[in-house]
């Protein structure tokens, strides 16, 4: 079986109507459907449509000054929400979820992997979603907004950061400092026609608490179109965006200084991966200053043929070196976030296949990165586990994911 099979089911399964490479994946196959069984065969499937899962469909969190600000998407019998919770003592008790905007039906575009987004600072809290339009394509529209200014006690719909208004914005993702807040996503304006499955990676920040945001800046108009993206901010007010470049299909890094200049550094992971389609696979990165060492963790995937699955790599040079990627997991590890503590320890989670379906996986280094231990699977048995995520607390860490019994999907969190 070759690897790129394995690889194909994942594709499908987040497939957004975009042409594919011939080289990585057979077309014939993305017309009948394939499923992944335990040893990597693929065997055809019936094409049929598949409704969005009920119960938890979006999650992403934020840790500001030590408080975890928690986002959740929820899907009722047709009806979606987004709710709002905190906690101080790093993911052991939560407050009472509260719903963001008091609607029952919100216009929000929505699933995992193009997750609505939270940020917190201060007092201040803001959430970014793609709004769901009927009408457009993909029935992703232009980005919405609600803000709180009282810790997420009541809510107000908001500015948004594009000044490109028409839309679709998709895979937002926010940060913030003490400085700004800071948000990157994509949108199709410059979009060059020529390229398949592209868009542009734009960036705005705001200096107001969210209240109003500046001008955009392009930071690369030649992306893949649906890959979520990461940005985070260093201790002196740069911040930096993972994303998933273009010809050739890596995830690149850059940095916009304090002075918004964009600068890109380098890919991570240089597999040189050429993929015309969609994969829907993002990375996770983070910062850590041990010992007078300051280093960069971060973790890819990729559908190289001859690379398949997620990868690990460091940079000590502030992201424009990095080091050879060492593959976690197997063959059909696809999504995978990151955390590091400035005490050494730092925390890979990622999903993959297995005895009894996709699963979520961690691995720890207690040396900064230098040592992992064994693979562990941190699931529930029997449950289809997705897009693990994982956020670094006061004294450890939180990793949070979905889980779907066929008939419901929720969040699990565990603390470590």
């Amino acid at each position: 079986m070759k690897k790129q099979l394995l690889f194909l089911p994942f594709i499908v399964m987040g497939f957004v109507a975009c042409s594919t490479n011939p080289q990585t994946v057979k077309p014939e196959l993305l017309t009948q459907g394939v499923e992944a069984t335990k040893t990597g065969l693929v065997k055809p499937r019936k094409h049929r449509h598949k409704s969005q899962a009920e119960g938890v469909i979006s999650v992403d969190i934020v840790n500001y000054d030590n408080r975890l600000h928690l986002l959740t998407g929820k899907h009722k019998q047709g009806q979606k929400t987004l709710w709002y919770q905190q906690s101080k003592d790093g993911g052991i008790s939560w407050s009472s979820a509260s719903k963001v905007l008091d609607e029952d039906n919100l216009p929000v575009k929505m699933t995992r992997g193009n997750d609505a987004q939270i940020t917190a600072q201060g007092e201040n809290i803001v959430v970014l979603w793609t709004k769901f339009d009927k009408t457009a394509r993909f029935k992703a529209g232009a980005m919405l907004a609600a803000r709180s200014n009282d810790n997420g006690q009541t809510w107000q719909y908001s500015a948004t950061p594009p000044d490109w208004k028409q839309g679709p914005h998709g895979y937002i993702d926010l940060a913030a400092d003490q400085q700004a807040i800071h948000a990157v996503w994509l949108d199709s304006r410059n979009r060059n026609p020529g390229v398949k499955a592209s868009q542009g990676l734009r960036y705005a920040q705001s200096t107001d608490g969210g209240l109003s945001w500046q001008a955009n800046i392009s930071l690369d108009n030649l992306t893949c179109s649906c890959c979520w993206n990461t940005i985070n901010t260093d201790a002196k007010g740069n911040a930096y965006v993972l994303y998933r470049d273009k010809q050739p299909s890596d995830l690149s890094i850059g940095r916009i200084d304090s002075q918004q200049q964009w600068q890109r550094l380098n890919h991570v992971g240089a597999f040189n991966w050429q993929f015309d389609g969609c994969p829907h696979i993002g990375g996770g990165f983070d910062f850590q200053n041990t010992a007078g060492k300051k280093r960069m963790h971060a973790i890819v995937g990729t559908g190289h043929p001859q690379h398949l699955g997620i990868h690990y790599s460091y940079s000590d040079d502030a992201g424009k070196n990095w080091s050879s990627a060492i593959a976690f997991g197997d063959e059909s590890a696809i999504h995978a976030d990151i955390a590091s503590h400035d005490n050494g320890r730092v925390m890979a989670v990622w999903d993959m296949m297995s005895e009894d379906g996709l699963a979520i996986f961690r691995s720890e280094s207690k040396d900064q990165g230098a040592h992992w231990s064994k693979p562990e699977q941190i699931s529930t048995a029997g449950m289809r586990a997705t897009h693990p995520a994982i956020v670094k607390t006061e004294k450890g860490f939180l990793t949070l994911w979905t889980e779907n019994d066929g008939k419901h999907q929720t969040l699990t969190k565990k603390v470590w």
